[in-house]
């Protein structure tokens, strides 16, 4: 009797589907490199990473220049947008909306 009920039971959980429905991402920008060519000149910081977030310091300043190409990911927490330096470290922007660039 008891298996009867479990498989019953089990059945009855395996035939029960959520719907399914489409998730858009927070932002086209997300979680992959883009490049974009800048509109507004942009200042951007070197980050020295600490082991907590609260310890990382923003080391250096410079602009980007309107024109320059660039490849930028949106992080979404911490700094709102990475930009890419390659071996060079850690740079961010730390503006929250992306009207500074245009995507290419």
């Amino acid at each position: 009797m008891a298996s009867i009920m479990l498989a019953g039971g089990v059945g009855a959980i395996s035939t029960a589907t959520a719907p399914t429905q489409t998730v858009q991402a927070i932002s086209k920008y997300s979680h992959h490199w883009h490049w974009v060519k800048v509109t507004k000149e942009t200042p951007i910081y070197k980050v020295k990473v600490g082991r907590y977030m609260y310890q990382s310091k923003l080391t250096h300043k410079t602009y980007i220049e309107k024109g320059s190409d660039l490849k930028v990911m949106y992080s979404g927490h911490d700094y709102p947008w990475r930009v890419y330096a390659g071996q060079r470290g850690h740079w961010v922007a730390l503006r929250q909306s992306a009207n500074w660039f245009k995507n290419e």
